[in-house]
């Protein structure tokens, strides 16, 4: 692969994250400061789960019907035209309507990036690629630093971050017509509905081993998502600085990302997600006494390029391994059509557990609000042992059926 490619490909994966990280890490502060509360807060923060169930369908189209690189440029142009639209309402309702049709033309570009990235390299040299996706979801926190010490305010926490997130959309999008051409693989071939509803990569779930790891990719999924919430989880650990604090995690995942290939390699696919599976086991445990030792959060922080990496990343290689030629993008699509239907589940699921184990106090003085205290370390227990079951059906069921390059 030439130097340029490597460039092209690497830029893409750099742009298409930056994009998101602009303004999704901070929402939940814009719509805490819109006062945008209840089931309304709940369904904005799910738009990128259910953004996320029409990437098979995407993905269909780019096996099928248009080049990859050009649907991702068509995807890109739309993102911006509907961020610059949430930017510019204050409306409630809008703001859902604009950031859920975002993230439907969004998130089938993970998908669709991933499949451009490893029909013109490889699959080992995938994670090499991918790593600057890493590095554009921190360097996304530049927008916030830029505009601190230029202006003396910070844009977090406001609609800001909306239309810095169009702009990297713009510029994605112009940037994916110099990508190198990706015809679709299948055009021309008969097509039946369920090609075109983008459903034949369901068809690998007849594989016995592909639907084990669908579903552990669920149930890892819907462990995973707590993390999102993990600023309240640090809130009540006296943690102010908390992006920062996050920024580890990223950090973290930069480092261990150039080494997934080296994994593989050596100790294979089942090996190198079952160790991402046990770094997550690892975070909740930390987590669960980290009410009593606070400094454990580190360690559940700097675990984080471990269990992204070595599971999430390593599964997308897994599936374009076992994915037919010609439904390559859809099979990517697949893997994030199940990642989406869990996100979305473990959202409530994580919200139903914190709920659970919150109480109120009533307040001290008469007029002020009641107190919550929240026990987390209950909570990362459940999710301790949610992950650690999954680890011994891992372990013991899925089978390492795909081989690896050795040289």
């Amino acid at each position: 692969m030439s130097l340029a490619l490597r460039f092209k490909l690497s830029a893409m994966m750099f742009l298409q994250f930056m994009l998101v990280a602009v303004f999704w890490v901070q929402l939940s502060s814009y719509l805490d400061n819109m006062k945008i509360t209840g089931v309304m807060f709940s369904l904005i923060m799910s738009t990128m789960a259910i953004g996320s169930i029409f990437s098979p369908l995407v993905g269909m189209f780019a096996d099928r019907v248009a080049n990859s690189e050009r649907v991702l440029a068509v995807l890109n142009f739309l993102v911006a035209v509907s961020l610059g639209a949430a930017f510019m309402t204050t409306d409630p309702t809008m703001i859902f309507v604009w950031l859920l049709l975002t993230m439907c033309l969004y998130m089938p570009t993970w998908g669709l990036t991933s499949a451009i990235a490893m029909t013109n390299s490889t699959a080992e040299a995938f994670p090499l690629i991918r790593v600057f996706g890493s590095l554009g979801w921190v360097c996304a926190a530049l927008f916030a630093i830029i505009a601190k010490a230029a202006f003396g305010e910070t844009i977090d926490g406001t609609n800001v971050p909306l239309i810095c997130a169009s702009i990297v959309a713009l510029v994605a999008a112009i940037f994916a017509l110099f990508l190198p051409a990706t015809p679709p693989k299948s055009k021309g071939e008969p097509m039946s509905v369920a090609d075109a509803l983008g459903l034949r990569a369901f068809g690998m779930l007849k594989d016995k081993n592909t639907a084990i790891f669908m579903g552990c990719v669920v149930i890892w999924t819907i462990a995973f998502t707590i993390y999102w919430m993990y600023g309240s989880f640090l809130s009540s650990l006296g943690v102010t600085e908390i992006t920062p604090t996050l920024n580890v995690g990223q950090i973290s995942e930069l480092l261990f990302m150039v080494l997934i290939p080296v994994s593989i390699k050596y100790i294979g696919f089942k090996n190198t997600m079952a160790l991402g599976i046990l770094a997550m086991f690892v975070r909740y445990l930390l987590s669960a006494f980290a009410p009593e030792m606070h400094a454990l959060y580190w360690g559940a922080i700097a675990v984080h390029g471990i269990i992204f990496g070595f599971f999430f990343v390593a599964a997308q290689m897994y599936i374009d391994k076992k994915a037919p030629a010609d439904i390559k993008a859809q099979a990517q699509g697949l893997y994030f059509f199940f990642y989406g239907v869990a996100q979305i589940v473990g959202t409530f699921f994580s919200k139903w557990l914190i709920d659970s184990y919150t109480t109120e106090t009533p307040a001290a003085a008469a007029g002020a609000a009641a107190d919550l205290t929240t026990k987390w370390a209950s909570i990362f227990t459940v999710e301790t042992i949610i992950t650690g079951v999954l680890l011994v059906v891992f372990v013991f069921f899925f089978k390492n059926d795909v081989k690896q390059a050795k040289d």
